[in-house]
C-alpha cells in the first residue's frame, strides 16, 4: 500500500505498480459487448451490471486495483500514472467505468443524462447564469462536500480521474476525514452542541439545477448531517446547498441551526487537518463518500480537466435513485 502521508492516516499516495498488459484491450473489447450506446462516452449503469463485473473482476489487472483501493485502513487512496493518458475518449471511459464497476455499481450522475461519468470541467458562461450551478461546471475553489449529499442514498466511494491538471498552480485536491472533523467539535461546548443538533435535526438539502429532474423545479431532501454507520460516523455536507434548501424551506430555518451549521462550516474550512495536494495528469483519486469530506483548491485554468464517477455498495436495482427527491 505505501506509507500515509502526515496530513492524515487514512490517505495514501501511490504510484501504478502493476502492469496492465493485454488486461486493457480486454476491458475494452468486454464493456464493449455489453454496451451498444456509450451514452455519450459517458457510459450508464448497465441492468447486468453484476453479471459484467463478475466477468471484470477475472482480469489480473482490476484485482490488484481492487485490493489497492478497498484496502481497510484507507479512506483516500491516489495512484499516479495509471496508464490512460492519452487514449481515446471512449477507450479511457471504459476502463473507467469498469475500475468502478470492480469496487461497487457506478451510478447515474443526474437525472436527465444517466451518465455514470460526469466531466469536470468549466463551462463557458457559467459564472454569469442564473441559476444553482454545481462545483463541476466552474472554475474557483470547491467548499468541502460529500458527493449526493442532496440525494435519498449517497453513494459510498466516488472516483476522480485527472485527464488535464490545472497549469496555473492551484487546483489542488482536498480531503477531510469525517473523525478529525469530530474531533474538533468535541474540544467545546458549542462543538458538541452543534454535533449533538446536526445529528438529529432534518436539514434540507437542495438539489442543484444541471441534476434536478427540471430546471424549473426546486427538489430538497431532508436528512441529517451527521450518522453511525456500526462503529464508525458518517456525514452528507454541501454547505451552499444546505442554505438553498433553508431558503426553500424557511419554516425550518432557525436560530440555533444556522449557528450550528455556521460553526460546523468554520471548522470544516479552517481548523480541520486535510490532505492538499496538486495531483498530475493520469492519476486516479478513490475516496470513500461517507467519511472522507472533499474540495479544490482555487484555480483560473479552464483547461482543467477530470472525471469523476460515483459508487454504491448496492447494485442500482435495489436503490432509492435521484427519483426519490421530494419535489414541489
Amino acid at each position: 500500500m505505501g506509507a500515509p502521508l502526515t496530513q492524515s492516516p487514512h490517505i495514501f499516495v501511490i504510484e501504478r505498480d502493476f502492469e496492465w498488459g493485454q488486461d486493457q484491450a480486454a476491458i475494452v473489447g468486454l464493456v464493449s459487448r455489453y454496451f451498444s450506446d456509450y451514452n455519450g462516452n459517458g457510459f450508464y449503469p448497465h441492468p447486468q451490471e453484476e453479471v459484467l463485473q463478475r466477468e471484470l473482476l477475472a482480469l489480473p489487472a482490476l484485482q490488484h486495483l481492487r485490493r489497492h483501493l478497498r484496502h481497510a485502513d484507507a479512506r483516500g487512496l491516489a495512484i499516479t500514472n495509471l496508464g490512460l493518458a492519452g487514449q481515446p475518449e471512449a477507450e479511457r471511459n471504459a476502463v473507467l467505468y469498469a475500475i468502478a464497476l470492480s469496487l461497487g455499481f457506478p451510478t447515474s450522475t443526474d437525472q436527465r443524462t444517466q451518465r455514470v461519468a460526469w466531466d469536470i470541467r468549466a463551462r463557458p458562461g457559467s459564472a454569469t447564469e442564473n441559476r444553482f450551478v454545481t462545483f463541476s461546471e466552474r472554475v474557483g475553489n470547491a467548499d468541502m462536500h460529500t458527493d449526493s449529499s442532496f440525494y435519498p442514498m449517497p453513494e459510498e466511494q466516488f472516483l476522480l480521474y485527472v485527464v488535464n491538471a490545472a497549469r496555473c498552480g492551484g487546483g489542488e485536491s482536498l480531503l477531510i476525514d469525517v473523525d478529525d472533523i469530530h474531533a474538533e467539535l468535541q474540544r467545546t461546548e458549542a462543538g458538541r452542541a452543534t454535533f449533538a443538533l446536526l445529528s438529529e435535526a432534518n436539514v434540507p438539502f437542495r438539489v442543484p439545477s444541471v441534476y434536478a429532474a427540471n430546471e424549473e423545479q426546486v427538489e430538497i431532501e431532508l436528512a441529517p448531517v451527521f450518522e453511525r454507520l456500526a462503529d464508525t460516523l458518517a456525514m452528507r455536507w454541501r454547505h451552499d446547498s444546505i442554505l438553498k434548501g433553508l431558503a426553500a424551506r424557511p419554516a425550518l430555518d432557525t436560530p440555533p441551526l444556522r449557528a450550528a451549521l455556521a460553526l460546523l462550516n468554520e471548522v470544516i474550512e479552517q481548523h480541520a487537518p486535510r490532505f492538499c495536494q496538486h495531483l498530475p495528469d493520469d492519476t486516479l483519486l478513490w475516496a470513500d463518500n461517507r467519511r472522507t469530506l472533499h474540495g479544490r483548491a482555487t484555480y483560473t485554468d479552464p483547461a482543467r480537466h477530470l472525471i469523476r464517477i460515483r459508487i454504491a455498495d448496492t447494485p442500482n436495482a435495489e436503490r432509492i435513485g435521484p427519483s426519490g427527491v421530494a419535489m414541489d
